[in-house]
């Protein structure tokens, strides 16, 4: 297991400093920034569109830092250690994503530990080592949010799921509720622990009396990993409605249209590879044949996320990152049956399993260390457009972050390049259009705006010409667009050369 969790380590290590000290991650600052809001006591540090439990293990990460730099004398007050960091914020956010790597490490580790629990040390071995290199979780333990946390946090509380149905202690239920408890602390959909915890009670014919002692250390564990729950509900309550309640009924600019249920079947496959999720469902089938309890209980838990995330209009892979490893586990009983049937037959599935998703995580990394498209712009922009123009850009991340030191900068915050027409920026004194692919390509659910942003190119094409162009991929032909890029390589790696979107610069005509 060593020599496991050392390789699950450095995959998620590698590139790990992506960007900075430009943030090119969407997410990471609402988490970092708001640890930082409630260490200095600011009043509204904390949002609730995700739980707080990520950010309080980033505070108390910060708190160690700010202390070790006082006691060595690089920073004399909390303002300096503050405005230090706000000059660079590389040691922020390099310190969440590490954390996350570790993390992810860990749910390796936990993810073996189940599978050892529902079927002996070699299938333990299995899943440990397909978590290992498994490219989602690769890939999703290298961002300093709180996904990672929460997978790690299910995956531990499966395994006293799985002793509640094969012995029923006490104990096995108090673990099980405060695994629950802390896994919807750090995100909400990690109540979906409790869909296993109550197969278990009802395969393990347990007591009620214990099924009460769960619930009670997962409201505890909730509570006390989420004080908020209790001191200002309606703030909880209004924050998930506006921001998770409503964009899951009415959806979201860039979501693929056709529909929770395909997409997390392609996620699936994309974050496994065909193979594995195929082995998978074969190990969720056997399961259900041989009436084995423990299986069905780990199978629960993958069964009743996807069951709930594919009925909503607000989806991102990184939501089905909690499910991976318990699928993994599925898959892991079935490579075990082959090798003890056939040892031959048995390694060459573990290689087709394994193979295509190491492949992809190992091309996730190498593109990592590479210098983003953003970046290239921003330096060449900066360099080569005259001083003294103006310039109109996609906001970052989505765009390149451009200083406003030599030339001027209009950034589209709150709205789109394709919002207004070329004739609009004339009219405002633009010289030059700086339009990234994550915007251009993303979807408006509003069709007025959708209108706009399909006529936008052609209108570009007749009143602009293109001055330079920086792509993520080889050749001409650009891959399809998938609005999980945003976060990272994600789809056709072995196309792109470099992480983020094609960005060009546009001149304006006359």
């Amino acid at each position: 297991m060593a020599a496991i969790f050392a390789l699950a380590l450095g995959l998620r290590l590698w590139g790990i400093g992506f960007g900075l000290p430009e943030l090119l991650h969407p997410d990471e600052p609402a988490y970092v920034l708001q640890a930082l809001a409630v260490g200095r006591g600011l009043p509204n540090g904390l949002t609730f569109a995700n739980p707080p439990l990520f950010k309080y293990v980033l505070l108390a990460e910060y708190a160690g830092t700010y202390a070790g730099q006082r006691l060595i004398g690089q920073a004399r007050s909390p303002q300096a250690f503050v405005d230090a960091l706000r000059a660079d914020p590389s040691l922020l956010y390099g310190l969440a994503r590490v954390t996350n790597a570790v993390l992810g490490s860990l749910v390796v580790l936990a993810a073996g530990g189940l599978a050892t629990q529902v079927a002996g040390r070699r299938t333990g071995v299995l899943a440990a080592a397909l978590c290992a290199v498994a490219f989602l979780l690769v890939r999703d333990a290298h961002f300093g949010v709180d996904d990672t946390l929460v997978t790690l946090l299910v995956t531990l509380g499966l395994i006293p799921c799985v002793r509640i149905a094969q012995c029923g202690s006490r104990r096995a239920y108090v673990a099980a509720g405060a695994c629950a408890g802390l896994a919807f602390a750090a995100k909400y959909d990690g109540i979906a622990l409790l869909a296993p915890l109550l197969v278990a009670h009802v395969l393990g014919r347990g007591r009620a009396r214990n099924l009460g002692f769960a619930l009670l250390a997962g409201a505890v564990a909730g509570v006390l990993a989420f004080p908020s729950l209790v001191t200002e509900p309606g703030l909880v309550l209004g924050d998930v409605y506006e921001h998770l309640y409503l964009s899951a009924a009415g959806g979201y600019d860039g979501i693929d249209p056709s529909g929770g249920y395909p997409f997390y079947a392609r996620t699936l496959v994309i974050g496994l590879g065909w193979p594995l999720v195929a082995l998978a469902g074969v190990g969720m089938g056997w399961s259900l044949a041989r009436h084995c309890s423990s299986s069905l209980v780990v199978a629960t838990l993958p069964l009743a996320m996807l069951l709930v995330l594919g009925s909503q209009k607000l989806y991102f892979a990184r939501f089905a990152l909690p499910a991976l490893p318990a699928l993994i586990v599925e898959a892991s009983l079935v490579l075990e049956l082959l090798l003890r049937w056939r040892l031959v037959i048995g390694a060459a599935a573990v290689l087709l399993v394994g193979l295509p998703t190491l492949v992809d995580s190992v091309r996730f990394d190498e593109l990592m260390v590479r210098p983003d498209t953003r970046t290239l712009a921003q330096d060449w922009i900066v360099s080569t457009l005259p001083a003294g123009s103006t310039l109109a850009v996609d906001a970052p991340p989505l765009g390149p972050t451009l200083p406003d030191t030599r030339q001027r900068v209009l950034v589209a915050d709150d709205w789109s390049l394709f919002d207004l027409t070329p004739a609009d920026y004339r009219a405002r004194g633009i010289d030059y259009l700086v339009v990234s692919s994550f915007t251009a390509e993303a979807r408006a659910i509003d069709p007025t705006r959708e209108a706009r942003r399909l006529t936008f190119p052609t209108e570009l094409a007749a009143a602009a010409s293109i001055v330079a162009q920086f792509r993520p991929y080889a050749g001409d032909l650009e891959p399809p667009f998938d609005y999980d890029q945003i976060y990272g390589p994600y789809t056709n790696l072995d196309r792109l050369e470099r992480p983020g979107p094609t960005i060009t610069v546009y001149r304006l005509n006359g």
